[in-house]
């Protein structure tokens, strides 16, 4: 593993008695089809050809519009935020769980100023939501370009339950890349759903995928990986009712709310830190998720309270070090830290994140 995971005050669940436990969780979870795509490296058959289409899709605009809802929208922007945009690729956003008008109105205001491209991504049956983005931003495409260079500008990721978006590719003969079947919306992040938007946004999907593979196939699974899964289920067993994901980096932002999904009958809220210490109660279970190399860092001249080398990127880990590690209210939880965020680390910590829920999931449902 890349990650590094450090825990804090969780001596005091019993975690012994889910370890046996845990193996038949692991046992089942490798036929997931997820995870057996993974392992099998099924989900790099159309890296190459998906690399193909976010060229194309780069060199045609400024802006890619993932159109999702739900599960499927907070996974790609758990993904596509975490990614820095590279030269010569397009930025990337995610829209289409909104009714507001005023949402609208802003979104499509700033589409009219740049050159912008749709894709569509449906596992399963479109929501109203959807439906309602998409045939919005598809009409706002015709009035800028015309019915058939309009065209042109869409792609489609759908399952086999999709109407509205494999009819309409179907009908209009724009590329539709398919979902694969029995892999649940939030648990995507080595399917095409992810990995296209990715991809236009500037990631190394074989990098990626390598990541997440490692991760799945470490040893450290048999050993004490499991831990974290383990951990929150014994929270929840000896009668835990929240779990906080503490974000000090805005790149994790998403990630957060993509951890806010998973069910397991946690109730979960990702905090803004430092913003939103004052809402992290003790009786949750903590999770805190750290960069230790940000992508970027800001030397700072001196004041009282700042660090010794003058770096704020030194200055975040030692401040959340402190918060989780030394607050006098100790915490119960675990720190997850990544050397750095690359390509290969994300593939990393979604396909830990991924695992690591499952497991819990397992736990307190058998």
């Amino acid at each position: 593993m890349n990650l590094n995971i450090d825990k804090t005050n969780i001596e005091k669940l019993d975690l012994d008695s889910l370890r046996a436990k845990s193996n038949d969780a692991l046992d089942m979870l490798w036929n997931v089809a997820w995870l057996k795509n993974a392992m099998n490296k099924l989900d790099r058959a159309s890296v190459e050809s998906l690399q193909e289409t976010a060229g194309k899709i780069c060199s045609q605009c400024e802006v890619a519009v993932i159109v999702a809802t739900g599960d499927t929208a907070k996974m790609i922007k758990a993904c596509t935020s975490a990614i820095q945009q590279r030269e010569a690729c397009a930025d990337v956003i995610v829209f289409g769980d909104s009714f507001s008008p005023a949402e609208y109105a802003e979104v499509m205001t700033d589409l009219e100023k740049k050159d912008f491209v749709l894709i569509s991504v449906a596992p399963e049956l479109e929501t109203v939501a959807m439906r309602g983005a998409f045939v919005c931003l598809k009409q706002l495409l015709v009035t800028k370009y015309g019915s058939e260079k309009a065209t042109d500008r869409i792609y489609a990721v759908a399952g086999k339950r999709s109407q509205l978006i494999a009819e309409d590719a179907a009908e209009n003969d724009y590329p539709l890349i398919s979902y694969p079947d029995n892999v649940p919306a939030i648990y995507g992040a080595n399917t095409a759903a992810a990995l296209l938007p990715m991809a236009v946004k500037g990631a190394d999907l074989l990098e990626y995928l390598d990541g997440f593979y490692d991760m799945l196939a470490s040893p450290q699974w048999d050993i004490n990986g499991a831990d974290y899964g383990i951990a929150r289920a014994a929270y929840k067993i000896a009668g835990g009712t929240k779990e906080h994901f503490l974000i000090w980096q805005n790149q994790l932002a998403d990630f957060g709310k993509w951890e806010e999904n998973f069910f397991d009958g946690i109730q979960k809220r990702s905090l803004n830190m430092p913003v939103d210490s004052k809402m992290d109660s003790a009786d949750a279970f903590d999770t805190q998720i750290i960069i230790e190399e940000d992508q970027e860092d800001i030397m700072m001249p001196y004041f009282e309270g700042c660090h010794e080398d003058g770096s704020l990127n030194l200055l975040l880990n030692a401040a959340a070090g402190k918060y989780f590690f030394e607050n006098s209210e100790k915490k119960t939880g675990v720190q997850i830290s990544l050397e750095r965020l690359d390509s290969y680390n994300l593939g990393q910590l979604m396909a830990f994140a991924q695992l690591s829920n499952g497991i819990t999931e397992f736990l307190l449902n058998n």
